[in-house]
């Protein structure tokens, strides 16, 4: 049930240089309304804008200084009070004086002396014609807040006449709003869907439209009548079904290939460059996999050093635009002044010092992808520039007058939080939504410790091969783990590097590892520091020794924790029960009694 609650009395300004007229006007209104007075044309202008705007003016004509008309011509040249009515109060009656009050945009005229009645009756029809428009002006905006909100495109019409469309029906059918002044609905469509504009249907009609520029878009025609201004209307909405049939297309072509990839993630240590198998990291490889098979823009967040980049570059090695360029952009050293000839290119001249042209990261990038690095620290200028050229596809190189296609797909990453810095004023809403499509999150090493052994053994195979830096990357495959062995490595200090939390995550274990090599020394700050003795020429396994007493450590713990419920020990550890039990078994488990 809805309350209407009483509205307060309407403000009226009577403006009068004679106090004689002042004080009749006076007796006639004070009752009903609210009254201020002004004694002429300065006192008027300055009054009316006071609180708010009054609801109505009773406006001398003949004053010293600036007369009615002047006033009124003020008046109504101010935002304020341009709808506020002005009745002229006037002793002459000439047809060419009431004229003149009307061209400066009066609505009334009341003549001197005053005939009481009379007042009243103007009074009251203009203060209940101001407060129609007021109501009628609020219902209006209600309406267009309540379109412009809408994900539809929403088009009110009476048989097909366009009264009014929201901004998204404008963008589907690629039409600026004067294209819809005195046009038809049907103008735009497609014959077939004349009964779903015109007609209130069960179920919506689908189909293609056609917009302007001649791109089809696949779309959803509903419509509805409803009474609006005392007569009927029809509001159709039309809503964009090119994301989801984008989304249904590759779902479809992917739907093997995604089911068969998923099979096998369980057992898998590797997924392109990235190392793991740790449930964190089976669920990246899967977003991975389903990025890798989209044209979506991606952004990926993580800690630094969690992989980022590698992240993208797997991607994007994964996807039909791998024969193409994949480059990348530190954001963080890219300056507002170097902006636009950094990411777009410049033409010889186009500045000092320019003395030829020059690709710019689009350019570089075209056909490939574009890894956005610390997007994040873009500058709300920069913000808006890289925008233009992901909503138009288009952009042009410093110094050129010609606009250069962009196939380029976006891949970004950050350390920080995107969704905070949009409600913090930081980062553009409308680029938000326009690189946030896929999000993946890179876990912490210290979310995924069980995969420290694997990581281990990867960088070590690596940066002990002879000239190897860490460049040249070997075979790297699942038999590598049991076969693989670096002396040095005891299970002692494998239980620590477990215990440590990783804030540099595996940017920082690869540093130690590299230092532990180079000095025979592993240091873990808070940890320790010891010394490891090699033995020269031989090589006994003691890397798959520490791995196995830092398995026996995780299932002992873990049987434990579960009160030896193999089932839910097996479910922890993301192994099956039958690798559980065998385990069990090698290790001497037997049951707690």
């Amino acid at each position: 049930m809805s309350v209407n609650f009483p509205r307060k009395k309407a403000k009226i300004l009577l403006v009068d240089d004679e106090k004689t007229y002042l004080d009749v006007l006076v007796d006639l209104l004070e009752k009903d309304y609210k009254l201020i007075i002004a004694k002429n044309g300065e006192q008027a202008l300055k009054k009316s804008i006071v609180d708010y705007p009054p609801d109505l003016i009773l406006l001398d004509i003949l004053m010293p200084g600036a007369d009615g008309y002047e006033v009124c011509r003020k008046l109504k040249k101010d935002s304020r009070t341009k709808n506020t009515p002005v009745i002229f109060l006037s002793a002459l009656d000439e047809v060419e004086d009431k004229t003149k009050g009307f061209d400066a945009g009066g609505v009334d005229y009341i003549t001197k002396p005053f005939q009481g009645k009379k007042v009243l009756a103007r009074v009251e029809t203009h203060v209940k014609i101001q407060e129609l428009h007021r109501r009628l002006e609020e219902e209006n905006t209600r309406f267009k807040t309540l379109a412009e909100a809408a994900f539809e495109g929403i088009v009110i019409h009476n048989n097909g006449w366009i009264i009014e469309a929201n901004s998204e029906a404008k963008r589907i059918l690629g039409r600026k709003a004067n294209d819809f002044s005195g046009r038809n609905l049907m103008d735009f469509m497609p014959a077939e869907c004349l009964d779903a504009v015109q007609k209130e249907k069960e179920k919506p009609w689908k189909g293609n439209i056609k917009a302007r520029n001649e791109q089809l878009t696949p779309v959803e025609i509903r419509t509805k009548r409803m009474d609006m201004k005392d007569y009927p209307v029809h509001v159709t909405a039309i809503r964009d079904l090119s994301a989801q049939k984008l989304i249904e297309n590759e779902n479809k072509a992917l739907q093997k290939e995604n089911r068969a990839l998923k099979d096998s993630m369980g057992e898998r240590y590797k997924f392109g460059d990235l190392i793991g198998r740790s449930p964190q990291m089976q669920s990246v490889y899967e977003l991975i996999a389903r990025a890798a098979a989209s044209e979506f823009h991606v952004v990926i967040y993580g800690e630094s050093g969690t992989g980022k980049e590698l992240a993208a570059r797997t991607i994007f090695e994964m996807s039909p635009r791998n024969k193409k360029a994949f480059v990348a952009v530190n954001c963080g050293a890219i300056t507002e002044t170097i902006f636009e000839r950094e990411f777009f290119g410049h033409r010889k001249g186009a500045f000092t010092h320019a003395e030829q042209d020059k690709k710019g990261f689009f350019d570089a990038a075209n056909d490939g992808a574009l890894f956005l690095d610390e997007l994040s620290e873009l500058k709300p200028a920069m913000q808006v520039k890289l925008l233009r050229v992901l909503e138009n596809g288009e952009y042009t190189p410093v110094g050129d007058t010609k606009a250069k296609k962009a196939n380029v797909r976006v891949i970004s990453a950050t350390n920080k939080d995107l969704f905070s810095l949009v409600q913090q004023g930081k980062f553009r809403e409308d680029l938000f939504y326009r690189i946030h499509v896929i999000e993946i999150v890179m876990p912490p090493l210290r979310e995924r410790k069980e995969d420290i052994p694997l990581l281990a053994d990867y960088f070590l195979s690596r940066f002990s091969t002879p000239g190897n830096s860490g460049d040249t990357k070997p075979d790297y495959t699942q038999s590598s783990i049991i076969k693989h062995c670096v002396p040095g490595i005891t299970g002692k200090m494998l239980d620590s590097m477990y215990q440590y939390e990783w804030p540099g995550n595996v940017r920082e274990l690869q540093n130690f590892l590299q230092r532990f090599l180079a000095t025979n020394q592993l240091t873990l700050p808070g940890e320790f520091s010891m010394q490891v003795e090699e033995e020269p020429g031989t090589c006994d396994g003691n890397l798959n020794k520490a791995i196995e007493t830092l398995e026996h450590k995780m299932i002992n713990d873990t049987l434990n924790k579960t009160g030896w419920h193999r089932g839910k020990t097996a479910e922890i550890l993301n192994i099956p029960r039958r690798t559980l039990q065998r385990k069990m078994i090698k290790y001497g488990f037997r049951d707690a009694d």
